[in-house]
């Protein structure tokens, strides 16, 4: 009972922007991003902005009220629309001056009224026409005149404005004052998705992959650089199918977002679509607002694929003996925090441990062959009997890490990759070097004391107070390694 009570309290009703039908009840989820992709999917629209029916915006889940009237928009500024606004019904009188497609479906919503009324003018009307109405006893019949003048557009605009175009209005003083949406020249106009008055001629239609858009020129146009832009410029000449839709051969699913950003500046896309695909879209319509962004999104999912947490690890190793040989190889590990873990005796083969916080870790004995180790932090982690055969270290840090042979746990890091890598004070007493490549790497201080490092390239190496002492350089490459006298006394 409580529970229910509650899930009514977290209930709003959200309206498109400037519209006071079609609105759709929503539950509030937890964060604001996952409200505005709800608001997005039921309303069909790319939600961006949300606002009270004050027009106040607002930004956070915290700030809505429990059965709250919302309006949202894709990034337009809120419509307020009057009190007393209302919608008419076109009559079923057919209208020979009017040509060309229909206008857009948020054009019946958009609070124009007329010269007379208490909420300005009519921008879309032409100047010598003054709309004046009157009622009849039928509700259902409702017929509009224009005021005589010596204009010779004063027919033609009667019949306009008796025409089967959508009217719009305001009750004033119990009279219906309505206007058509129509210019004083006899053009449909609409609006675009963000609120900009539109005559029909800027409207034009999209033939993608099959699927049918309509949108206006100047959408299309509004990222200069772009292959749209060139494609709708005067000197290309585009093709165009029997309906006289322009073509063009690309996905209508990834070219979605693509239009959406292009008329309100702000990218949505679908659960259902990959991030990678939009992308690939944008770099080939060259949107250059779009690809800083999708590219983020795009690393970010990657990151995320299949990655496991530092819970899910902590996890398997309460269920499992710290002696015991577990088999984790080949998971995606980048990024995680796995600093202070006891992770000894654990097969981590081809694991992703790309700038995984690993410090302080306990990896004895650990199978760590061709892991990539790339950027990871292993400051201060004892790796004493593990195998690294293979692996990239490169740019990593291992501080003061331990591989020290004791009692036979002889560290395997054969044709491991150090490059760059900073090794400060780590101990490889007795490891197995051989073919090791620590071009450019700081081994200051480190103790190679017994290390067996043949064939390794110490190329542009920092080897200051390094302790060589009985360690195999047969074969070493030590061209431009930096050496001080401690280095020297100690080999």
């Amino acid at each position: 009972m409580l529970s229910s009570m509650t899930d009514i309290r977290k209930r709003v009703t959200v309206f498109q922007n400037g519209k006071r039908v079609g609105g759709k009840a929503i539950s509030l989820p937890k964060k604001w991003s996952e409200f505005l992709k709800i608001v997005s999917k039921k309303l069909n629209i790319p939600a961006s902005r949300i606002y009270n029916e004050d027009g106040g915006e607002i930004d956070e889940i915290e700030s809505i009220v429990a059965k709250e009237i919302l309006y949202a928009s894709c990034g337009e500024h809120f419509i307020h629309l009057p009190k007393d606004f209302v919608y008419h019904q076109p009559t079923s009188i057919p209208n020979p001056y009017l040509v060309g497609p229909p206008p857009p479906p948020n054009i019946l919503n958009f609070p124009f009224h007329t010269g007379g009324g208490p909420y300005g003018t009519n921008p879309l009307l032409s100047s010598d026409v003054v709309p004046s109405t009157s009622s009849s006893t039928n509700s259902t019949t409702t017929t509009t005149t224009t005021t005589s003048s010596t204009n010779s557009n004063t027919v033609a605009n009667n019949l306009l404005m008796t025409s089967t175009s959508p009217l719009i209005g305001n009750t004033n003083g119990g009279v219906n004052t309505m206007i058509p949406l129509i210019g004083g020249n006899g053009c449909i106009t609409g609006l675009s998705s963000c609120g900009t008055i539109i005559n029909n001629n800027e409207w034009i239609s999209l033939n993608v992959g099959g699927r049918i858009f309509s949108t206006t020129r100047s959408t299309i146009i509004r990222d200069k650089d772009s292959m749209l832009a060139k494609m709708f410029s005067e000197s290309w000449d585009s093709a165009k199918d029997i309906n006289g839709a322009y073509l063009i051969d690309r996905s209508p699913d990834y070219f979605t977002p693509i239009l959406n950003y292009l008329r309100c500046g702000t990218i949505v896309i679908d659960e259902s679509l990959n991030v990678e695909g939009v992308y690939q879209e944008a770099r080939f319509f060259n949107i250059t607002g779009m690809l800083d962004k999708l590219a983020s999104l795009v690393e970010r999912k990657s990151r995320s694929t299949d990655v496991f947490t530092r819970k899910d690890v902590i996890s398997i190793l309460l269920t499992s003996s710290s002696n015991s040989s577990l088999r984790c190889q080949g998971l995606n590990l980048a990024g995680v925090d796995l600093s202070k873990l006891d992770l000894r005796n654990i097969n981590f083969k081809m694991t992703n441990f790309k700038e995984t916080n690993l410090s302080k870790c306990n990896l004895d004995n650990a199978l760590l062959q061709e892991a990539d180790l790339s950027g990871a932090n292993l400051t201060g982690a004892s790796l004493r009997g593990s195998n690294l055969t293979g692996a990239n270290l490169e740019d990593c840090i291992l501080k003061g890490a331990n591989f020290e042979d004791r009692g036979g746990q002889r560290a395997t890091l054969e044709n491991v990759n150090f490059k760059n890598a900073s090794l400060e004070e780590a101990n490889f007493s007795g490891a197995n070097l051989r073919v090791c490549n620590f071009k450019s790497a700081n081994l200051e201080n480190c103790n190679f004391r017994g290390a067996d490092l043949a064939g390794a390239n110490l190329e542009d190496c920092n080897l200051r107070g390094a302790n060589l002492h009985k360690a195999n350089l047969i074969g070493v490459n030590l061209k431009g390694a930096n050496f001080d006298i401690r280095t020297v006394s100690s080999r």
